[in-house]
């Protein structure tokens, strides 16, 4: 795959991934997710990259640049229309004339599918568009297919119109970019599916695009929540391994495989179930539980905390505090008692709003998802599928059970309280004699 353009677009405003910040640079086992995609096609033999970002990214995609010294990386800022297309269009004229594979990012699939593609590049097709069969609606595009060949594509049908079960992902190959780059200028501007509709021109005006089925794992960050199926993805890879300067006391219980990256302290009686990441610096006090989860670098897992299932980012701090299926960004603090609850009363799906719009994340088990830089009380309660914004405070006692904006302070209104003489004496009654009552 040497002679090939991978063209990346990682220009989206992540805006359906509040509170989080940009979705590819969600850390995953100490990299941000971009790094584990360069690396992967970097590991296919890719060595030319067209990366489109936006203003806010660019200066970490810079940072990714200078992480691969030996492949040629070219930024383009998208400034043509929004979506997909925009951002081909942006990088045209780094494209035309060449063999161009067109990847998203921030989506996640195995090593088989370069294999795959170089068969059937081998047929010199105008393009491939790679898909997958799922029995379970996705709000994306879908795919009708003949014979092998691609011939229409629909962008978010309805659930009741759906054309086949061939969902698509952005993994496509086009012979020629400047082709691509002439079909997405057919479409109608500022479409959300321009991209979609162009692919669907070219094989309506007699180009061959082939249709390359992926069976592998698939996984997207398209909503916040997404962020713990790929995290249980990546933990799957986790293999046994203690850095230097790791100190385990031996009264603790470490099982299954568990990465503990450097200088990571493990105190008394703490139990540490894999697969789990914990990065380095971070320390796991007393009495605490962690199970299945990815926990970053520098964070204080205080006595009696229980970690479930949860992708915790860098300096994070909790104590006595239960976190179940959630979602916590950098720099996040919890005061003792604090609980994020992951499953409803009533066993149903958990659902979120995103754009103000009610959404079923699919989640029978779903905590808080926490933005960067949030402060939580004591004995507070989070509901399931709440989002708090970064920046903001929620006070001691609150019962949040619904979603708190960026730069908010919420906190329990002014109680009142009946205060009157007390007319029980407890004074002639020692603890020994209520030891000795109570038969202790």
């Amino acid at each position: 795959m040497k002679d090939i353009l991978c063209l990346l677009l990682g220009a989206g405003d992540s805006s359906r991934f509040w509170p989080l910040s940009d979705k590819h640079f969600i850390p995953f086992l100490g990299k941000p997710l971009i790094y584990h995609s360069v690396s992967q096609l970097f590991r296919w033999g890719v060595r030319n990259f067209v990366i489109v970002v936006n203003n806010d990214n660019k200066p970490n995609f810079q940072i990714v640049k200078s992480a691969f010294p030996q492949a040629s990386i070219s930024l383009v800022s998208q400034t043509e229309k929004k979506g997909m297309a925009g951002a081909v269009l942006s990088a045209k004229s780094l494209i035309a004339g060449k063999e161009v594979l067109v990847v998203g990012p921030s989506d996640v699939f195995e090593d088989s599918l370069p294999s795959q593609l170089t068969k059937l590049r081998a047929s010199h097709p105008d393009g491939i568009i790679t898909g997958m069969t799922l029995e379970n609606y996705f709000p994306g595009g879908y795919l009708k297919v003949k014979e092998g060949n691609v011939t229409g594509i629909v962008e978010k049908p309805k659930p009741t119109e759906l054309p086949s079960n061939i969902i698509t992902f952005v993994f496509d190959y086009f012979k020629d970019g400047g082709m691509l780059a002439e079909a997405l200028e057919k479409v109608e501007e500022n479409r959300d599916d321009s991209f979609e509709q162009g692919l669907d021109w070219m094989v309506k005006n007699g180009r061959v695009v082939k249709f390359l089925h992926y069976k592998g794992f698939f996984g997207y960050l398209k909503y916040p929540w997404h962020v713990l199926n790929i995290s249980a993805y990546y933990l799957d890879k986790v293999t046994e391994r203690k850095d230097k300067g790791v100190t385990i006391d031996m009264s603790s219980v470490i099982s299954g495989k568990v990465y503990l990256g450097e200088g990571v302290r493990v105190l008394e009686n703490a139990k540490i179930v894999g697969p789990t990441y914990i990065g380095r610096g971070t320390v796991v006090g007393n009495n605490v539980l962690i199970r299945q989860s990815l926990i970053g670098e520098n964070c204080v897992i205080g006595n009696g905390s229980e970690i479930t299932r949860s992708h915790i980012g860098n300096n994070c701090w909790f104590h006595t505090n239960y976190v179940g299926d959630s979602v916590i960004a950098n720099n996040v603090s919890m005061g003792s008692g604090t609980v994020l609850a992951n499953f409803r009363l009533d066993e149903g799906s958990i659902k979120s709003k995103i754009a103000g719009q009610l959404m079923d994340s699919g989640k029978v088990k779903l905590g808080a998802i926490i933005g960067e830089n949030v402060r939580i009380g004591v004995n507070a309660s989070i509901m399931p599928g709440i989002k708090i914004g970064k920046g903001s405070f929620v006070g001691a006692g609150v019962v949040l059970d619904r979603d708190l904006s960026d730069n908010k302070y919420c906190c329990k209104a002014e109680s009142s309280y009946l205060i009157k003489d007390n007319r029980i004496d407890i004074s002639n009654k020692t603890r020994q004699s209520l030891r000795k009552e109570l038969r202790i």
